[in-house]
């Protein structure tokens, strides 16, 4: 734990972002997240940290800290119930904070207020660039900037970062300490597509199972067959949740039919079942990185989660393996609570690069970082009553 760094994670979940800034040389004084069943995974893997299992609204924001420690970055991923607000709302002074259903982003702003980390890092869905316009991207913008902070925004795709998924996800990064807030971006390390992780290199070393079949804890059966599954398995002895689900004789029948790459549009007629989902019994390709892993990664008929060879959805270690969570991260809880867990993550290989970047900007400023001016010194009007 002789880490130079520091990270407060808030809304952290079972902890992608956190494994992510550790693995970059970061200390993770404290987590917050109020759902038990997520915050059980997170301790068993962050053991050394303080974990605050409630409400981030009853925490004072000194409680987060360690010996009153200074922080450097401050990092999570506040719901975004209330940010469809209408237009006219979020150009009212004040109204977007204020609004009820956004007292989770005010929370999060809160935190960051009090305790002025040098760099904040907040993650969301790629269509909050879009809603109303744009107008709730520049609130956001705006509110961080009313403290200080210069903030940009920009979406990165995991499988740009070696992950074996297509996962876009927008990323706001702020500083105080007179950075361009673009250069906390880092770099593609997979410049060209036709390098992508695939499905195959990420997970086909893992014992052939079929459905209903697997264990919690079982051994490897083969070497490492790609340099991802090498560094996958580095730290673990063995490889845990590997559980498939128990399909039934109906839906065993539909996975039978669909080919590689294929889905439901691919089946006959009378087994085209309606659906919203459009990768319905979709089997991955081997040679390709995955779709989106959603947290319902082990039911066929939502996605396209079917293994690539065998007729099942995915286990939970192949979907964290897909996510980039390494082999010895260990998840707690039901099947239902353990695909939130894994299916809501930011990959923490994406992680590693982004809070590697954000470390080495930290690093270039360190010599001559200065307190900032105090807040109160901005007009914003900011009402938490």
């Amino acid at each position: 734990m002789d880490k130079k760094f520091t990270v407060i994670d808030v809304f952290s979940g079972a902890g992608g972002l956190s494994r992510g800034f550790y693995d970059s040389g970061f200390k993770i004084v404290s987590a917050v997240e109020i759902d038990k069943n997520l915050s059980q995974t997170y301790k068993k893997n962050f053991f050394f940290t303080k974990v605050f299992e409630k409400d981030i609204s009853l925490i004072n924001s000194r409680q987060l800290l360690n010996n009153n420690e200074n922080i450097d970055v401050i990092i999570g991923g506040p719901p975004c119930q209330g940010f469809s607000m209408s237009g006219k709302r979020i150009r009212q002074s004040g109204a977007f904070i204020n609004d009820p259903r956004n007292k989770l982003f005010r929370e999060f702003f809160r935190v960051i207020k009090d305790l002025r980390p040098k760099v904040f890092l907040m993650e969301n869905v790629t269509g909050i660039l879009s809603m109303k316009n744009g107008m709730v991207k520049n609130e956001i913008i705006k509110i961080f900037s009313s403290i200080g902070y210069s903030v940009a925004v920009k979406v990165l795709n995991a499988a740009d970062y070696g992950v074996p998924q297509l996962r876009r996800r927008a990323f706001f990064i702020g500083n105080i300490i007179n950075y361009n807030p673009e250069a906390f971006y880092p770099e593609k390390i997979i410049k060209n597509k036709k390098n992508y992780t695939t499905v195959e290199q990420a997970i086909f070393d893992l014992p052939f199972i079929n459905s209903g079949q697997g264990e919690y804890e079982t051994d490897y059966t083969s070497e490492p067959l790609s340099s991802y599954q090498l560094q996958m398995r580095k730290r673990s002895k063995k490889i845990y949740n590997h559980i498939s689900s128990s399909h039934s004789e109906k839906v065993l029948k539909i996975l039978k039919m669909v080919k590689e790459g294929e889905g439901r549009n691919s089946l006959p007629k009378k087994y085209q079942t309606k659906s919203i989902h459009s990768g319905s019994y979709g089997r991955m390709s081997r040679n390709l990185p995955a779709f989106t892993i959603t947290t319902r990664f082990d039911t066929p008929p939502v996605g396209r989660v079917t293994h690539p060879i065998a007729d099942r959805a995915l286990t939970a270690r192949e979907a964290a393996r897909l996510q980039s969570f390494p082999d010895d991260f260990i998840f707690s809880g039901s099947r239902t609570k353990i695909g939130i867990q894994i299916g809501n993550a930011v990959p923490p290989m994406l992680s590693f690069y982004i809070a590697s970047t954000i470390k080495k900007r930290i690093e270039q400023k360190s010599l001559n970082y200065q307190i900032p001016p105090d807040i109160n010194n901005y007009q914003m009007a900011i009402n938490f009553d």
